[in-house]
């Protein structure tokens, strides 16, 4: 097969769809390429004994009318196509460090207060820490879909800085200290490394409206796909992208492993970046440009294990539970094999038939891709009895942690599936299996920073690299993307202009 397009994205991630859906609106003839059987990258699903699992999006934040997420979903046409519901307003989080527990709740009024009912005599550093985060999410404009000015540098002066040190600049409490860097999970957050924009953005998303898609996180990528067509667009499964062929300097086509031939005017990479670099001959591109692709380093990957439960034995509920053994959340990915885990993340899904009670549970730890390494040359489903033993293995061992806070688990448990970096490396494309690809580095702002133009004038990227990772990140992310073919602001104000008037409220009212 030969076709021509305006533009052909290659992988099918948040970042990719949304990416073709904005240009379709505007005109131009998309095709997307994925290389699996199913679309959508960490917005995949999977089902065991009739359970529904999601793979990366576990949870998402700011999906309240007039919040930022809720706009993105009217422009994409998602709100009516996706079931969702809100988390438990006074506790959407619970954090257990060394068995004490703290909520996150919702709105910032009750998330001060619940800290402080906590933690009395730190009032002033809770509010300092709340006030803080909540203007650096509202200060950014592109974060709340404000028209900006071909950067947006509202919060530059943060990137330098690290949340660690400005959690520690707020008080002597080593507890506290723990509770607000509690969630550093959500961006695989390191001590001294993380910039304080990444948590305060990734943080006020969730402390402004907390929700479960409850129908899994694929009905995102399909609806996408199912708009995508209506426009005119493509969407190609089981289509791997094996070679990008030049004329010059420029791309004009690419090819599948099938040998099918697609060429454009443009091409949008949806892979990681470095995996991108693989593609383009060392003599179109600048070496040190390459290098540096090739060279960032990225977030930690993960280990996880879906629990199908046995029928009305674990009550539901409606929030999200983190675990530390000790109060060190920090270094929970510097783990020696013999103390692993140090800490988790476990949710539950409600059984439809009786919502009362949990059908399914999903835990998830950091692990290090250098534990499976000895694997990677392998492929899913054939990689032998060694690393069965080794998934087992550690699958036991983190639902021994996992009976500290939750001891009535194991006696429900009816089936049992676990994922590995190699998993998540071979579903996802991200290098190693990292958790949100590229590390943010405050101590390298620019170096870690990736823009969605690369040194070949017509190949653009998109991702949960580029920009930020999460729902909200990847969708301003492909929004940046999207800005270098139309002009980003027409594309906000399309976004405002189709908004219902009876969501538009004001950040006041949200926060209260």
């Amino acid at each position: 097969m030969k076709a021509k397009y305006d533009i052909v994205v290659i992988g099918s991630g948040l970042g990719g769809l949304s990416c073709a859906y904005i240009l379709g609106k505007f005109g131009y003839r998309v095709c997307v390429l994925e290389k699996h059987f199913q679309i959508g990258g960490n917005l995949q699903t999977f089902e065991r004994k009739g359970c529904k699992f999601d793979t990366g999006m576990h949870y998402v934040g700011s999906l309240g009318p007039g919040e930022v997420l809720h706009r993105f979903f009217n422009y994409l046409g998602l709100l009516s196509k996706v079931d969702v519901k809100k988390l438990d307003e006074d506790a959407f989080d619970v954090i257990n460090i060394n068995g004490r527990k703290y909520n996150y709740a919702m709105g910032y009024e009750k998330f001060v207060a619940g800290l402080i009912n906590d933690f009395p005599d730190e009032a002033e550093a809770i509010k300092t820490y709340a006030s803080k985060i909540k203007e650096l999410g509202e200060n950014s404009d592109i974060y709340n879909l404000r028209e900006v000015d071909l950067m947006d540098l509202t919060n530059i002066n943060y990137y330098g800085i690290s949340t660690s040190d400005y959690i520690a600049s707020l008080t002597e409490n080593i507890d506290l200290r723990s509770v607000l860097a509690a969630l550093n999970p959500l961006h695989a957050g390191e001590e001294a490394i993380t910039p304080l924009y990444v948590h305060a953005l990734v943080n006020h998303f969730f402390i402004t409206s907390a929700w479960r898609l409850t129908k899994g996180a694929d009905q995102i990528s399909e609806a996408l796909a199912e708009s995508i067509k209506e426009m005119g667009g493509d969407v190609f499964t089981r289509a791997e992208v094996v070679k990008f062929h030049f004329n010059d300097l420029l791309m004009s086509a690419v090819e599948t492993k099938a040998g099918d031939i697609f060429e454009a005017e443009s091409f949008i990479s949806n892979m990681h970046p470095s995996l991108t670099m693989d593609f383009i001959p060392d003599d179109k591109i600048r070496k040190s440009y390459k290098n540096r692709m090739n060279n960032l380093r990225n977030t930690i990957s993960s280990f996880t294990v879906y629990l199908v439960l046995k029928k009305n034995q674990v009550r539901y509920q409606n929030k999200n539970f983190y675990y530390y053994k000790t109060n060190k959340v920090w270094g929970v990915n510097n783990y020696n094999a013999g103390d692993w885990p140090q800490g988790l993340m476990i949710y539950f899904t409600s059984d439809a038939a009786n919502p009362d009670f949990a059908e399914s549970a999903t835990i998830i730890t950091y692990m290090k891709y250098d534990e499976v390494k000895q694997w990677e040359n392998t492929s899913i489903g054939n990689r032998g009895k060694l690393y069965k033993d080794f998934k087992n293995l550690k699958k036991e061992q983190l639902l021994i942690r996992v009976a500290e806070i939750f001891p009535e688990l194991n006696d429900a448990i009816e089936y049992s599936y676990s994922a590995s970096p190699l998993t998540y490396r071979d579903y996802t494309g991200t290098r190693e299996g990292s958790m949100y690809g590229v590390m943010r580095d405050c101590t390298r702002p620019i170096e870690s920073y990736i823009s969605p133009r690369t040194k070949i004038p017509n190949l653009f990227l998109t991702g949960q690299s580029i920009n930020l990772h999460g729902i909200t990140g990847v969708l301003c992310g492909a929004l940046i993307t999207c800005g270098t073919f139309v002009e980003i602001n027409e594309i906000i104000r399309e976004i405002d202009k189709c908004y219902p008037a009876e969501f538009k409220v004001t950040n006041n009212e949200l926060a209260d």
